[in-house]
């Protein structure tokens, strides 16, 4: 499953509601994440 960060356009690795394979945590700023079928875009540790 895949995560997009709106404001950025980012497409992280995990779901909203938990934590990215990065790092973020999907709960702060909860508006800011939606659950997308799209490519994982990150290049950090964690979601590559």
């Amino acid at each position: 499953m895949a995560v997009k960060h709106i404001p950025t356009g980012e497409v992280h690795k995990g779901s909203k509601g938990g934590t990215t394979g990065c790092g973020f945590n999907t709960n702060e700023q909860s508006n800011h994440w939606t659950n997308t079928g799209e490519k994982i875009t990150c290049a950090k540790n964690g979601c590559n």
